[in-house]
């Protein structure tokens, strides 16, 4: 009996001995790193381009306001698990962008350089669903939803202003670097169709104007 007991005190030993306690046949998590779930607000600045276009009957001109931006952003995201982060981000940017262009008739010959058309991109701001693949402090993101933008047009010399706030859709690509737990560098593009309007001209047909853009950002936001 005596053989027996001391035979079975070494088994029980041996099963919950620390090398079978931390058996390599159970996983293990592996270490998150950099936490993106939290909330922002930040700065950016950038330059952005568009192609307008004004049809009425059959005249047309094609102007491409241009120029630097700049504005306030904020947003929030949520990590689930090591890798996926979804988010929502807002913005809102003033800009210099304008252009004039002569106007054109049906066989191509121009108005009067006198009598050009204007546009000018004022304020704009977005607010947007961000999915991104997070590898520790790097984040590379998609991001799309809803866009806005005050715009100043006009026929310069008619007395005709066009000015309306537009709605349409932005589509973007970016990456974020987190060089510190608080400090986020952004880097990104975006498209945005602002769609188009139809404008009553006084003597003259129905007016249609529509716009696009591009730009390009960069962003430094305080992660909170």
């Amino acid at each position: 009996m005596r053989i027996f007991a001391i035979s079975a005190g070494l088994v029980l030993a041996a099963g919950f001995s620390p090398a079978h306690a931390a058996s390599p046949d159970i996983p293990m998590a592996p270490p998150i790193g950099f936490d993106w779930t939290g909330g922002y607000g930040g700065v950016q600045a950038g330059y952005i381009w568009g192609d307008g276009h004004f049809t009425g009957n059959d005249d047309y001109a094609n102007p491409g306001p241009e120029g630097l931006t700049g504005g306030l952003y904020v947003g929030a995201n949520y990590q689930f698990g090591n890798n996926v982060v979804l988010g929502i981000d807002a913005d809102i940017a003033w800009s210099g962008a304008d252009d004039d262009a002569l106007v054109y008739n049906s066989a191509g010959v121009p108005w009067p350089a006198d009598y050009p058309v204007v546009q000018e991109i004022g304020r704009a701001g977005a607010i947007r669903a961000r999915l991104g693949y997070a590898v520790d402090r790097w984040l590379p993101y998609v991001a799309g939803g809803v866009a806005f933008a005050d715009v100043n047009q006009r026929l310069v010399g008619a007395d005709d202003d066009f000015n309306t706030t537009y709605t349409g859709w932005t589509l973007g690509v970016g990456t974020e670097y987190a060089f510190t737990d608080n400090m986020i560098l952004r880097a990104e593009y975006r498209h945005t169709d602002f769609g188009s309007k139809t404008f009553d001209v006084q003597d003259a047909p129905p007016l249609n104007i529509d716009l696009k853009t591009h730009d390009v950002r960069i962003g430094i936001a305080y992660k909170f």
